[in-house]
């Protein structure tokens, strides 16, 4: 009888042990949210939502909520690069990719998706000035042209922009991100005004930016989704008024977008300590200035785009301050890291 329980308490633990891949090999498709996970099998996906079905039930879940999708049987290869990419390792994604055939692999969803993090880390590290902008952005086209259905879509819409701006195409870049604003979610029209407006912002064309960050906040309202665009929205129209004089009020409204922002927010963060910057250049307060940039530059790093700023600021700063040798150090870094941006340029 002992011998009996003991084999069946082994049984037991190794179906414990075991029920993951077990889970997989059943057919198992897993939809990250933010704040939850949904199980079941994708039954579809458009590039407006992914449509999941468990004990007969569909969900449609789309594609502003998802952070990521693990597909049943996908490659171990696959999930190491989604999570490299997840954490701004591109390199290590690339390198994950490299290991898989695409040809070997029988789902037409996994195969998109090896093709997705091919093209987003490799127009990722473009951006980072890591790689090459005309090819990355060659690469992003061709994704485009051929997933008109994936999930992935309005990202790739949104690299596109980015690559363009990269090129110094500001109208290219434009009609990127006016794409978004076709979408009919109050995400999508939001994010298409903040990243209109930052691309008018980066040109000081600060009446008209404030006008799409204000058109953002109106289309992100009562949206839980959007929120996150509601907030970024404030904080760029905050700098915006802030170069324009209203630099008191502006200061306030970002210490509270700090205060009040969720950690795990980096690139929002990031952006709002150099907001918070600008906001004392413009009060010609450079200690507290200082400071702001190097919380970006000590905490923010992965946030690529606003580290280069928080550099070039940096170096400035610390020259003013009587402190050549971190002044050489951080504009070194700046033009060793990021070579290809525009703040190593000026």
């Amino acid at each position: 009888m002992m011998r009996r329980q003991n084999f069946i308490s082994l049984v037991m633990i190794a179906a414990v042990l075991l029920g993951v891949s077990l889970g997989h090999a059943q057919g198992v498709d897993r939809i990250k949210r933010r704040n939850r996970v949904d199980s079941g099998k994708i039954t579809k996906i458009t590039q407006l939502a992914v449509t999941i079905s468990r004990g007969g039930v569909e969900r449609k879940v789309p594609v502003e909520e998802i952070t990521s999708i693990a597909f049943a049987g996908e490659p171990k290869a696959l999930r190491s690069a989604r999570l490299a990419a997840a954490g701004g390792r591109h390199a290590d994604a690339l390198e994950s990719l490299s290991e898989l055939s695409r040809d070997k692999l029988d789902r037409k969803e996994v195969k998109q998706e090896l093709d997705f993090l091919l093209v987003y880390s490799t127009a990722k590290m473009a951006l980072a000035g890591q790689g090459k902008v005309e090819p990355a952005t060659e690469k992003v086209r061709k994704f485009l042209t051929q997933n008109r259905e994936s999930f992935h879509l309005t990202e790739a819409i949104e690299l596109a922009g980015d690559l363009q701006l990269a090129a110094g195409n500001f109208d290219g870049a434009q009609k990127q991100y006016a794409k978004l604003g076709r979408a009919p979610s109050p995400y999508h029209k939001a994010r298409s005004a903040v990243l209109i407006g930052l691309l008018l912002q980066s040109q000081e064309k600060h009446a008209e930016a404030i006008a799409q960050f204000d058109q953002a906040i109106a289309a992100a309202a009562d949206d839980a989704t959007a929120k996150s665009q509601q907030l970024e929205a404030t904080l760029l129209a905050a700098i915006s008024r802030a170069a324009s004089g209203e630099v008191e009020q502006s200061t306030e409204t970002v210490k509270k977008i700090i205060a009040e922002a969720d950690p795990e927010e980096t690139q929002l963060l990031a952006r709002a300590y150099n907001a918070l910057g600008d906001c004392f250049l413009a009060s010609n307060n450079n200690q507290a200035a200082r400071d702001a940039f190097l919380h970006v530059d000590l905490l923010f790093a992965s946030a690529s785009t606003d580290h280069a700023k928080a550099l070039y600021e940096l170096s400035r700063l610390w020259d003013a301050l009587g402190n050549e040798t971190r002044a050489r150090d951080a504009w070194k870094r700046l033009e060793e890291e990021y070579p290809a941006s525009p703040w190593a340029k000026r």
